[in-house]
């Protein structure tokens, strides 16, 4: 019998070696390459947008409160929440104090530990922090689309690649999260990144990525108590320990740094419904489009959908992975309908539910589905863009806009609902 040993040393299996090696070899430098280059990619991008965008035209003012409080309480020492912080923010954005006619406070209204997030920039000026903040939000657009496609497994080819890559970053939604320099667009790609993680089992980093997210509460307030529960129900312990966790270290050390963080945060978000009125989609609908309806109605659509929500989380516990998908991807979508207190920024959560859409599309009608799914891109960018211009008043964008992504998608989901035709 020939020695397994003198195997190893034949030709055909040193030319395999080899070619692993190689393999491996190649992997490495184009990895190396790549942490160089997307750097280098990164700075000329910011100095880019610098010299053709912010520096020229205004913008940004979504980030300012948030922007003014870092470097108010890292150069400072000064509380975020205190008023005479706001009237900088009030003063960068109007040129004056804001007027009690519906005019933002510019308070800064988010858990203390979004702050870590802007510290980075906080020694930069407001043009130069705001490119650096526009670029990290392109980028953020395009880790949600990558990171989608390989969550559901869906490789679109390079043209419809190209296309959804640059729709993402130029349609109304998306646009206007990065033009409004909108902490949304971090959160829902924390969000994305959570939950691919969770589905290539890396429950610590999944963890992480959703305690995070939680500096954006409103994108939260369902999805992290459906993946708290889930991770117990599903056994997957690491999942729920590292969100616990994470959460814990977060709110600690923002009490640590400032102690009256957590009531000054709830006083600036009740006093929030003194300069703005828009409330949810389903409350856009009941009280503005059709106000016979009222509050009770109101209520019971919202009481529905959250029973309904709760319904699935509960089919989903032992369920196959198509089931959780579409489970998850309905959750995006309920939050945006039923939070007290939205913004279209925030519907950039809902991309994954989105993509999902179009892997769905895909899997049933094979390369059909592409010309389906661009036109779909089409339809959204053109319809949104325009219904904003004939609504909008002034600068201030209009109830319509709060309507269309959100129940389209819903209605999507409930005709591709995992079980029925």
């Amino acid at each position: 019998m020939r020695n397994p040993l003198s195997l190893l040393a034949s030709p055909g299996v040193l030319r395999k070696s080899g070619f692993l090696k190689n393999v491996m070899d190649k992997q490495k430098l184009f990895l190396i390459a790549l942490l160089i280059l997307l750097p280098i990619v990164f700075v000329a991008d910011v100095i880019f947008t610098h010299n053709a965008f912010t520096v020229r035209f205004p913008g940004g003012n979504d980030s300012v409160p948030r922007y003014v409080g870092a470097r108010a309480w890292l150069f400072e020492g000064l509380n975020p929440y205190r008023e005479e912080v706001s009237e900088r923010g009030q003063i960068m954005i109007y040129g004056r104090l804001a007027n009690d006619l519906g005019e933002d406070k510019a308070r800064f209204a988010y858990p203390f530990y979004v702050i870590f997030f802007y510290v980075p920039l906080a020694g930069l000026n407001w043009e130069w922090a705001r490119a650096a903040g526009t670029v990290s939000l392109e980028i953020a657009m395009i880790v949600i689309a990558v990171t989608s496609w390989r969550m559901y497994k869906w490789t679109p080819p390079p043209w419809l690649f190209a296309i959804t890559v640059i729709w993402l970053i130029v349609f109304y939604h998306g646009a206007r999260t990065i033009i409004l320099w909108q902490f949304a667009g971090l959160s829902a790609m924390l969000i994305t990144l959570g939950m691919w993680a969770i589905k290539e089992k890396k429950d610590v980093a999944a963890g992480l990525c959703f305690a995070l997210a939680t500096a954006k509460p409103q994108m939260m307030f369902a999805l992290l108590p459906l993946i708290g529960v889930w991770s117990l129900t599903a056994r997957r312990w690491k999942l729920g320990a590292s969100l616990a966790v994470s959460l814990i270290v977060l709110v600690g050390v923002s009490f640590l740094f400032v102690p009256t963080w957590l009531s000054d945060m709830l006083y600036q978000i009740r006093s929030y419904q003194d300069y703005t009125d828009i409330g949810s989609p389903i409350n856009t609908l009941t009280q503005i489009y059709f106000p016979f309806l009222g509050a009770p109605v109101e209520w019971g659509v919202v009481s529905l959908l959250v029973m309904w929500m709760l319904w699935e989380w509960w089919q989903v516990r032992a369920s196959d992975e198509g089931r959780y998908d579409w489970v998850v991807a309905l959750t995006l979508v309920i939050t945006n309908l039923i939070a007290f207190r939205t913004a279209t920024t925030n519907y950039v959560m809902m991309m994954p539910a989105l993509f999902y859409v179009f892997a769905l599309m895909a899997q049933r009608w094979g390369t059909k589905a592409n010309v389906w799914i661009a036109v779909t891109e089409v339809v959204l960018f053109i319809g949104l863009w325009i219904l904003f211009a004939i609504t909008v008043k002034g600068r201030v964008e209009q109830p319509p806009m709060y309507l269309p992504l959100p129940f389209t998608l819903l209605i999507a989901l409930i005709i591709l609902r995992p079980g029925t035709r």
